[in-house]
């Protein structure tokens, strides 16, 4: 089992809701997260020369897109859970309750990428889907790749059934009378058989559901919660 590989200590609070990874990743690209008392509004005032803010539909699966034109926030990218680019000023958004928001940069290529990844993504095969989206489209190699991943759900919080051992195999475990997933290192093993260098990847070690976090969650707080904003871009 992969356990997580290299905690961030940079997620950091620029403004009042308004998270930012400092020191992940080259200068020309900013990442983080909006949590409860920042909205898309104030991503917009924080991004002030962004040309416009793709977002995925989220569908809870493996598909992407990859972003070629400028997209205006009012229409989704329709089908997919996971957006790469190479566009400046062109901001990808994805929106968490505590499914994983991954988000990569390749610092030689200048291309970035966000995912949505929830247990059935991860199951699919998102992480490793992702690598070879990079590949594909930008010629990226793995070992080059960053990856960061935000504010979800830990195992200490994330209660599942039997039946997510057919794809979760290690990372589903028995406490006490409780059966966990740990999300977080299924997707941390994917990206580092996808080779992916260890110390490539962060996890922010913030667990959503947790009593007290600072961000949504279905699990603590039901499915009428509101979402966490995640993003990245290209300066």
């Amino acid at each position: 089992m992969a356990a997580a590989v290299t905690e961030s200590s940079s997620l950091q609070e620029r403004a009042p809701g308004f998270w930012v990874l400092n020191g992940w990743g080259p200068a020309w690209v900013m990442a983080g997260a909006a949590g409860r008392s920042a909205d898309l509004a104030e991503l917009k005032d924080a991004l002030p020369t962004a040309r416009g803010f793709a977002q995925a539909e989220q569908v809870h699966g493996s598909s992407m897109a990859v972003i070629q034109h400028v997209v205006d926030e009012a229409h989704p990218v329709a089908g997919c859970d996971a957006m790469l680019t190479s566009l400046p000023r062109m901001p990808l958004v994805i929106r968490t309750a505590d499914c994983l928001p991954l988000m990569l940069v390749d610092p030689v290529r200048r291309a970035i990428g966000i995912a949505h990844a929830g247990w059935r993504g991860l199951a699919a095969g998102l992480p490793l889907k992702l690598l070879a989206a990079f590949r594909h489209t930008f010629q990226s190699r793995p070992e080059d790749l960053l990856v960061a991943i935000g504010p979800a759900i830990h195992p200490c919080c994330y209660e599942v059934g039997p039946e997510f051992e057919r794809s979760f195999g290690p990372f589903v475990q028995l406490r006490g009378s409780r059966r966990t997933c740990d999300l977080i290192g299924a997707a941390i093993d994917q990206f580092r058989r996808g080779r992916v260098a260890p110390l490539h990847i962060i996890d922010s070690q913030q667990c959503t559901a947790c009593t007290g976090s600072p961000w949504y969650s279905i699990r603590r707080e039901g499915q009428t919660t509101g979402r966490l904003l995640s993003f990245i871009v290209i300066r």
